[in-house]
């Protein structure tokens, strides 16, 4: 075998620069494609909470806070861990790996969060806590959930973008309980839920080729 010959095998053997680029792009989508999507997650707590806590302000700014106000936050709620839920499983099917079971263990999370939140707020109220003192910490102890939840999210898959929303909900939660009532649930609407959705539309801005469902 001559060297012109050894030269051609081994440039047949040597990978082609542009199919190695391809490979790696598509590594980086599957990579991304098997975390949920973070302007989703964002939007859908971002509405959750302008709408829930926007109608408990409204009712209670002058007096107790109404039934169906509460009714409805509920179903807020409800409706976001619901969206959470069906979001992550669309997002991870058929994915294979760790990360259908991280993205699984993430969205329980969520429901074990605001159960313990439920039951921290039940014993407050059953140790003869105020109402004030009930519903302050009740805000609080919500944006808490959310503000650490997405401080795990973002650590697990490097997302600093969730790690700078749990950061700022977790400020949030803060003030929520500084402010008193009934300006805690405009607190939680505007700055909870109205930093959600921002933080919601700048992820969607900047990554505008990611696949959102």
């Amino acid at each position: 075998m001559n060297e012109q010959e050894t030269d051609r095998e081994r440039d047949d053997l040597a990978p082609d620069p542009a199919a190695a680029l391809a490979i790696i792009e598509r590594q980086r989508r599957q990579a991304a494609l098997a975390r949920p999507s973070n302007a989703v997650l964002f939007t859908v707590w971002g509405l959750a909470w302008l709408v829930g806590y926007g109608g408990m302000w409204l009712s209670g700014r002058h007096g107790e806070v109404s039934p169906a106000s509460a009714i409805v936050f509920g179903a807020c709620v409800l409706a976001g861990l619901v969206a959470t839920f069906w979001h992550v499983r669309r997002r991870l099917h058929g994915v294979a790996g760790s990360g259908p079971r991280t993205g699984a263990l993430f969205a329980g999370a969520w429901v074990v969060g605001y159960a313990a939140q439920g039951m921290t707020i039940g014993g407050l109220a059953n140790a003869g806590a105020s109402d004030d003192v009930v519903q302050l910490v009740a805000n609080a102890t919500g944006a808490l959930v959310v503000g650490l939840l997405f401080l795990a999210g973002g650590m697990m898959w490097r997302s600093p973008g969730m790690y700078g929303l749990g950061a700022w909900m977790c400020l949030v939660a803060g003030a929520a309980a500084l402010v008193g009532l009934p300006g805690s649930y405009l607190v939680m609407a505007l700055a909870g839920g109205g930093g959600m959705l921002v933080a919601g539309a700048l992820e969607a801005l900047l990554q505008p080729g990611a696949r959102r469902g």
